[in-house]
C-alpha cells in the first residue's frame, strides 16, 4: 500500500513586509523538499518557481477572499493531504513529516512560536491552534470551505465567534457540518511572524488573556526561539539569516 500523496496550499494577500514574505517563501521552498505547493495571491507572484504554480485571484483582500483562496487551492492540487501555509510563518521541514492518521479530523501543529516584527520577542504557550498549523486529508478541507463560503455569503459577514477560522468549529443553526480536529507537535517548531498585518493580532503581555490562569503553566516569553535562534532585537537579521 502506498503512502498518501502530500501538498501544500499557500495563500497570502500581501500585506507584509517584503523581507518576511521573500523570506518565507524561500524557507518553505527548502522544507517541503518535493512536496508540491499551489499557491493563490491577489496578484501573480511567479512563485513557485518549479513543483507547483500560482493562481492569482482578482479579489479584494478580506475574510471572505481568505476562504476563497484556500478553496481554490485546494481544488487545484492532487495531493491526497493538504498542508495550509500562510505567508506569515516559517515553517520547518518537520512540520511536513507529519502524515494525519485518519482521513476524517484536522490536525493542528501546536509546536509554534509567535515573533513580535517589531522588537523580536518570543512567545509560546501550549495551545496555539491555528490555520497556519493545519494539515487534513484534503477532501473533508474542501467541503469545509465550500460550506464557509456559502454561509458567510448568505449572512452577508463573517464572525470569528460563531464561526471560527479554523475547521473543526462546531457551529450553530447547522450551517457548518464539520469534523473533529486533533493536535501534534512536530519535532521543531514553526515561527508565526506578528507584523500588524495579520488577521489574528497576537498579545504578548499575559494580562491581555482571559485565560491567563492556564497559560501560566507554559508560558514563555523570550528572545529566541528553538532550533531557529536569536530573534530579540534582531529580526531583520533573524529573517536574513533563514532568507
Amino acid at each position: 500500500m502506498t503512502d498518501p500523496s502530500k501538498g501544500i496550499v499557500y495563500y497570502t494577500h500581501g500585506q507584509a513586509a517584503p523581507d518576511i514574505l521573500s523570506t518565507v517563501r524561500a524557507q518553505l521552498d527548502r522544507a517541503r523538499g518535493e512536496i508540491p505547493v499551489v499557491s493563490v495571491s491577489l496578484v501573480p507572484l511567479g512563485w513557485p518557481a518549479e513543483n507547483g504554480r500560482n493562481i492569482a485571484l482578482d479579489l479584494p483582500p478580506s475574510i471572505l477572499t481568505m476562504f476563497k483562496q484556500q478553496l481554490v487551492g485546494l481544488q487545484a492540487l492532487e495531493s491526497d493531504i493538504a498542508f495550509s501555509c500562510e505567508h506569515d510563518v516559517l515553517y520547518h521541514a518537520s512540520h511536513f513529516a507529519f502524515t494525519p492518521p485518519r482521513p476524517d479530523i484536522y490536525y493542528f501543529n501546536l509546536n509554534v512560536w509567535a515573533v513580535d516584527y517589531a522588537d523580536g520577542k518570543a512567545l509560546y504557550y501550549d495551545g496555539m491552534k491555528m490555520t497556519s498549523g493545519l494539515v487534513a486529508y484534503r477532501p473533508i478541507l474542501v467541503e469545509h470551505y465550500t460550506k464557509k463560503i456559502a454561509w458567510v455569503e448568505e449572512v452577508g459577514t463573517f464572525s470569528r465567534r460563531n464561526m471560527g477560522f479554523e475547521p473543526g468549529k462546531k457551529v450553530s443553526k447547522g450551517r457548518v457540518g464539520d469534523y473533529d480536529w486533533a493536535t501534534f507537535r512536530s519535532e521543531s517548531p514553526n515561527v508565526d511572524i506578528k507584523h500588524g498585518q495579520n488577521i489574528t493580532r497576537k498579545r504578548f503581555a499575559i494580562e491581555e488573556y482571559q485565560s491567563r490562569r492556564l497559560l501560566k503553566a507554559s508560558w514563555q516569553l523570550t528572545d529566541r526561539v528553538p532550533v531557529w535562534g536569536l530573534t530579540g532585537g534582531r529580526v531583520t537579521e533573524f529573517l536574513r539569516e533563514h532568507a
